[in-house]
């Protein structure tokens, strides 16, 4: 009896560090957080809107496409309130404002449930730039509308469907 006891003691102590550490390692870092709550975020007045991934697209369109000679973020979602956002800043960190005609003027243009902008009243910087399908593009955002809205904690954080 004492041999089958000494015999099962490392076994059952094997086992317990097995099913420990498998139960600890779910392919993810203990310490890894998700990169944003949401693919489209921003507060309007102090009103939050949010989006979820599942209901945004988001596309890179190649520089030779437009006048800017730039590559295009091409983001929305036709979920209410919609959101439609185009920008040729390109690059991390390159910040811009708001203009009426991406494709042939550098900046970006923002437009949500039918809410003019003023020229001059929004701006925006890329926090993380993309390439690639599947690559998180962080871009944020905040300013004021052609109607007197402040906008406030803008972030689109959203993965490339689809590189055109």
């Amino acid at each position: 009896m004492k041999t089958l006891i000494n015999r099962l003691i490392p076994f059952l102590l094997l086992l317990t560090a097995i099913i420990f550490i498998g139960s600890s390692c779910n392919g993810d870092k203990p310490d890894e957080k998700p990169e944003c709550n949401f693919a489209i975020s921003y507060k309007v007045d102090g009103v939050l809107t949010t989006h979820i991934e599942d209901v945004v697209t988001a596309e890179i369109w190649p520089g030779d496409n437009y006048a800017v000679n730039k590559k295009v973020y091409d983001i929305w979602t036709d979920e209410a309130p919609t959101f439609n956002f185009h920008t040729s800043m390109s690059f991390q960190d390159e910040v811009s404002g708001h203009v009426d005609d991406w494709q042939t003027n550098l900046g970006s243009t923002l437009l949500f449930n039918a809410v003019g902008l003023e020229s001059n009243g929004l701006n925006f910087k890329i926090e993380q730039e993309a390439s690639a399908v599947g690559d998180l593009v962080k871009i944020s955002f905040s300013g004021t509308t052609v109607g007197g809205k402040v906008i406030t904690d803008g972030l689109i954080c959203t993965y490339i469907d689809i590189l055109h």
